[in-house]
């Protein structure tokens, strides 16, 4: 699953500071990009187009991939008669896995063009029937080759390795045969495997109608800064929310928070059935809990999932319930709400960052994984060749993500505003885009595809090495206060803000595996109670902020957000190696990203350099964070 983020005139002025004392490196190129202000109710004919993704490597026009779509569709029947054929041997096992990874890959390309032409402008109706065609050819994919896993796990083990030795073509499958027998106790006959494929597209309805909601959804214009009526929409509430002006982002949140709560009724049937939808296929394949099924999809322990959320509440009261006292002092207010933990604590410091020097910027802190890296990354920085979508528009979904079909070049989707943040998107979303590319360059396509739990660590790893060159040169104590508090805010927003998310998606799948509902009041209610313990007796909860659960679209991902979090903590400990010096640890982790998909991602992690099955990892995050809060309060004192 790919999951799947420029103002300071004159555009070619040089060195145009990002923060107080900060300056861009000297080396860095010039750039002859057109001057664009964002705005999130822009049309998309407005984006300049340098600025908009070219489509054209994945299929050179609508037309092109509907006769890619037909051939795919006319395909489908060629899966039939391998059934009853498996165990005759290794030729024929190779035939059949050849024709089901072939369409699949050919499937994945259309997926990736059809969601990423919607994500652009989800008004279009065109648009979205594509996505949905797209769903509904998966799932009858799906359900053509349903009998393939039953069929080959009929066979002894020994068997199916023999015959993986024995037969150079069958090398590439070996890991997924190797994963599909671990999983041998929770695949289903073939008749079974078939009526759970079937149900595809109904699995993937709540998602589809959770972001039908959402553009459904029009919100309450709000006053700016500069006294302007303007659009509040999805994709410009974090701007609104992260405002300087208290009144601006106080508005902003209560409008944009009441009006979700105006939909909660839509918004919890959606949520509701795709919780349901996750534990129709737990218990389908005999999983103690929708939980268990989602770890294991990626061969990791529970005792994972359930450390984290142990050691993020154990360290709950020395790190971010401090840290909502320490927030409460610097700004001088009375109460810390929701709507004060998205300004920045040291507002003098910051400073707009235009796109053109946000890329200087990513491209001079990731030089430590040298040149061949740097030269892809300079390839898709450049939006002129098309790899990036930069700026938001009317109908645009909120958010970034990067995605890729297999060895074409990957595409970053942003809604760059020309924030600090936003240089973060940027590298964030280009670790994935690299990641995709050096698997996808040293693997063959059934091991090219990282899972999400190690696709995190190759984004939030290239945020550490940004941070890490912006520290060391910035310049006065207001600059380094700027972005000691960004470190700060990448470990609350990571990892306990994703850790948080993945106990309410603990709590509301009990409470349906436990025979309870989810209304939105109930929804609200969890929601509520772990914001509260999270973040302390200093913080305040204001009538509607329960309701945001309704705003995160990741909880239609099946416990994927705890992910976000071991990856951060996991890129902590890599990002050190390699900036230490340590003998290896560059080469180890280009290693990690070549890897893809071809190991369990414990082990490949494990190479890398890091054991998350053993406290010490994550421990070591609570500390850092605790840390940088004690330099943030002796600079401050």
């Amino acid at each position: 699953m790919a999951i799947h983020d420029v103002r300071c005139n004159p555009w070619l002025a040089a060195g145009c500071a990002l923060a107080a004392g900060l300056m861009a490196p000297a080396d860095a190129a010039a750039q002859d990009w057109p001057v664009y202000s964002p705005r999130g109710d822009a049309k998309r004919s407005d984006v300049p187009e340098a600025y908009r993704w070219d489509l054209g490597h994945l299929f050179g026009s609508i037309e092109a991939w509907e006769e890619s779509f037909a051939q795919v569709e006319g395909r489908l029947p060629e899966v039939g008669p391998c059934r009853g054929t498996l165990a005759s041997g290794a030729e024929a096992v190779q035939r059949c896995l050849d024709l089901v990874y072939g369409i699949r890959q050919s499937l994945y390309r259309l997926a990736v063009f059809a969601d990423a032409d919607y994500s652009t402008d989800r008004t279009l109706p065109a648009a979205k029937v594509r996505t949905d065609r797209v769903q509904a050819l998966m799932t009858r994919f799906g359900e053509a080759a349903a009998f393939i896993e039953p069929e080959l796990l009929a066979m002894d083990p020994e068997v199916l390795r023999g015959f993986v030795k024995a037969t150079p073509g069958l090398a590439q499958y070996a890991h997924t045969i190797e994963d599909l027998i671990r999983r041998r106790p929770h695949v289903l006959s073939p008749d079974q495997e078939r009526i759970l494929a079937l149900t595809g597209d109904l699995r993937a309805a709540p998602s589809f109608v959770h972001a039908a909601i959402e553009e459904d959804v029009k919100f309450p214009p709000v006053i700016d800064e500069d006294g302007k009526e303007v659009a509040l929409t999805m994709s410009s509430f974090p701007r609104f929310r992260g405002s300087g002006n208290r009144d601006v982002r106080r508005d902003a949140v209560a409008k944009f928070f009441g009006t979700l709560r105006s939909f909660g009724r839509s918004f919890a049937a959606s949520l509701d059935m795709a919780v349901k939808s996750d534990i129709l296929e737990a218990r389908a394949r005999g999983y103690g809990s929708a939980l268990e099924a989602s770890v294991d999809a990626n061969a990791v322990p529970v005792s994972v999932f359930e450390s984290l959320i142990a050691a993020t509440r154990a360290n709950l009261p020395r790190t971010l319930h401090r840290y909502v006292e320490l927030r409460q002092r610097l700004m001088g207010i009375d109460q810390v709400h929701y709507y004060d933990l998205y300004t920045p604590m040291f507002p003098s410091a910051t400073r707009e960052a235009p796109y053109g020097e946000a890329v200087k910027l990513v491209q001079a802190s990731l030089k430590p994984l040298g040149k061949e890296y740097g030269r892809v990354l300079a390839e898709g920085l450049d939006p002129r060749n098309g790899w990036v979508d930069a700026y938001p528009n009317a109908g645009k979904r909120s958010g970034a993500y990067c995605n890729a079909a297999y060895r074409l070049h990957p595409i970053v989707f942003l809604n760059h505003m020309d924030r600090l943040e936003d240089v973060f998107t940027l590298t964030h979303e280009f670790g994935h885009a690299l990641h995709f590319h050096l698997a996808a360059q040293a693997q063959a396509f059934p091991n090219a595809d990282a899972p999400i739990f190690l696709a995190e660590i190759a984004s939030t790893f290239n945020e550490e090495l940004l941070l890490d060159m912006l520290l060391k040169q910035a310049k006065g104590k207001e600059a380094r206060l700027a972005l000691l508090n960004k470190r700060v805010e990448n470990i609350r927003t990571t990892v306990f803000r994703q850790v948080l998310f993945a106990e309410f998606e603990r709590a509301i799948h009990a409470e349906v595996e436990g025979g309870g509902a989810l209304t939105a009041e109930r929804l609200a209610e969890i929601y509520e109670g772990l914001v509260r313990d999270y973040y302390g007796p200093g913080f305040v909860v204001g009538p509607d902020d329960g309701y945001e659960w309704a705003y995160i679209p990741h909880f239609y991902y099946n416990f994927y957000v705890y992910q976000y979090a071991t990856g951060l903590i996991s890129s902590i400990a890599l990002s050190r190696k390699v900036l230490s010096g340590e003998k290896g640890a560059t080469q180890r982790y280009l290693d990690f990203l070549a890897a893809g998909g071809s190991d369990w991602p414990i082990d490949t992690l494990k190479r890398a350099g890091v054991d998350l099955t053993t406290p010490e990892a994550m421990q070591a995050t609570f500390d850092l964070f605790a840390a940088t809060l004690d330099e943030i309060d002796r600079l401050t004192r």
